[in-house]
């Protein structure tokens, strides 16, 4: 990235459905996500969420199968833009391990 923003990093490691709080949400700003890869144990159905709001659709993974989104056109809001003040959320249809990891910026302006 060519932005001079702060990059964070927080993992995914949970085992429960349901909804699973991955980023905690800021107290000021939005969160900007530039790269995000999963990885589940077993066959789940994952939904990303901005706070308690669905973020697209649902993505229905095999056991195994890895999950990778990129910001390789370097948008500065990255592929997934956040409202303010909300934590990103992965919500899993079923209890298997889920694992990876999420790099992401908080952008101030709106």
């Amino acid at each position: 990235m060519d932005f001079s923003d702060k990059v964070y990093k927080a993992n995914i490691d949970f085992a429960g459905s349901g909804d699973n709080t991955v980023i905690a949400a800021p107290t000021a700003g939005r969160i900007a996500i530039d790269f995000i890869t999963v990885f589940p144990e077993g066959a789940t159905t994952i939904q990303l969420k901005d706070g308690t709001t669905d973020y697209g659709g649902q993505f229905a993974l095999d056991a195994k199968q890895p999950f990778l989104i990129e910001n390789s056109a370097k948008f500065y809001d990255g592929v997934i833009t956040l409202t303010k003040e909300t934590a990103f959320v992965i919500n899993s249809t079923a209890a298997v391990q889920v694992s990876g990891f999420v790099r992401y910026r908080v952008l101030d302006s709106f």
